[in-house]
């Protein structure tokens, strides 16, 4: 079954990913098709092989783990922006073990394990340019919020 959506009349899009999905690559499609610039995404559901990060400014670099197997996503929250010209998720999770233990950290992409629901609420466009002194691309606030 194919990711579904309901796009509602206040401009909030319901996403419904299914198992296997790929729920960053699924995401950015999603936001490039329908024109999506800037947007705030929160999601629940469970996902698998979830890879996350946590941002050294010292090194100006992430120390990545996969975390493997089955997960809760707990919480995820983030941002849609444009950056290197095109849609792009910036996303912080929460995810549970078996165990119930719970570990977080910078989102870069896991598989939906049985399913990830998702709210989409757009904005006006929010672009991403280098920040040189830590290393990341930051919002660049000075553009017109309404441009699509």
């Amino acid at each position: 079954m194919n990711m579904q959506v309901r796009h509602e009349a206040s401009g909030l899009f319901v996403v419904s990913l299914k198992r296997g999905d790929d729920l960053r690559a699924k995401v950015e499609e999603f936001t490039e098709r329908e024109n999506i610039f800037g947007a705030s995404v929160s999601a629940i559901g469970a996902v698998e092989n979830p890879e996350l990060g946590f941002y050294k400014l010292e090194q100006k670099d992430y120390i990545r783990q996969v975390f493997e197997g089955s997960w809760e996503l707990v919480s995820l929250l983030g941002n849609i922006s444009l950056k290197d010209g095109k849609p792009f998720l910036h996303a912080h999770v929460s995810i549970s073990g078996n165990d119930f233990n719970v570990v977080g950290g910078h989102f870069f992409d896991a598989r939906v394990a049985v399913v990830v629901e998702m709210f989409i609420k757009r904005t006006g466009t929010l672009r991403r340019v280098p920040c040189e002194d830590i290393g990341v691309h930051c919002w660049d606030l000075n553009v017109d919020k309404f441009s699509f």
